[in-house]
């Protein structure tokens, strides 16, 4: 483009362009004539516009197209929160995502436990369907609250995943995800409940994030039946709790899993609550 006397060329058809200096509004014409000579260059005054080189001539051309082509650029993680932004649009406003390396945990207060399981399934649902999560993510845990009733079982694990990861914050959060709850198993046996897999499912999680550290599972019964009884089905079921770890991904090279039976109990008493607090799965964090 060619604006007063000087040529900025925005399509050029020649194979060869040739050099152009502007004309100045004042100064010496013979020196011009003299310099452009001796540079193998014309001084030729042009009016702004589009010009073509043919022929060993510019000639007058129309403005070039431009086409302007948009790119969207995603950031590393921004998957996530795009995602976290089409939660309203499901009907989940209130339902939050947290990710940190390979853990996905869905968090926020539902209005009531119908809607924390739908608002749970969508989010799940989203994950698993996104190019990126459906890829990244190894583990879905629900940290979803229900207004006026308890935190989610995965709100431990919510805290620890903006943490620096610290043994205080991994400890603080195996102890946090394992307040007023017990994993189920079944009677006298080593087998887990279904029902409590969302909640190994955040110990999972919380295993994960702490894998720096060397992580103990403890596991303990109440004293009904022989001590020896006691002593291996309380090992049994620490086995099947780290198995669990290690079938969702959990790197179980520094977890230890010992059976204590009955022989710490929390409270001496013979009655069911005291039955209750003793029958137990616990989990202590240490430096490797």
């Amino acid at each position: 483009m060619v604006r007063g006397h000087r040529i900025l060329i925005g399509a050029v058809s020649a194979a060869a362009v040739l050099a152009f200096e502007g004309c100045s509004n004042g100064g010496d014409a013979a020196g011009q004539k003299e310099a452009s000579a001796d540079a193998a260059t014309e001084c030729v005054p042009l009016t702004e516009g589009y010009y073509l080189f043919q022929n060993g001539k510019f000639v007058a051309a129309p403005a070039p197209q431009v086409q302007v082509v948009e790119r969207t650029v995603t950031a590393p993680g921004s998957w996530s929160s795009e995602l976290e932004k089409g939660f309203a649009e499901l009907g989940f406003p209130w339902m939050g995502l947290r990710v940190r390396d390979r853990i996905a945990t869905l968090t926020g207060t539902a209005p009531d436990l119908a809607a924390k399981e739908r608002a749970f399934a969508a989010g799940e649902a989203a994950i698993k369907g996104d190019a990126t999560g459906g890829s990244d993510i190894s583990l879905i845990v629900d940290a979803i609250s229900v207004e006026g009733g308890e935190a989610g079982v995965g709100a431990g694990l919510a805290e620890l995943s903006a943490s620096d990861l610290s043994l205080t914050a991994c400890q603080r959060a195996f102890v946090e995800t394992m307040e007023g709850r017990n994993i189920e198993f079944e009677l006298n046996k080593a087998a887990i409940s279904p029902a409590s897999a969302r909640l190994l499912d955040a110990v999972s999680g919380v295993a994960t994030l702490c894998s720096a550290y060397r992580i103990a599972i403890e596991g303990h019964t109440d004293s009904r039946g022989s001590d020896d009884y006691n002593l291996q089905l309380s090992q049994e079921r620490a086995d099947a709790v780290k198995q669990y770890l290690a079938d969702r991904g959990v790197d179980v090279s520094a977890i230890s899993a010992t059976g204590y039976g009955e022989t710490r109990p929390i409270d001496p008493a013979e009655n069911p609550a005291a039955w209750a607090k003793n029958r137990r799965t616990q989990f202590t964090v240490s430096a490797r």
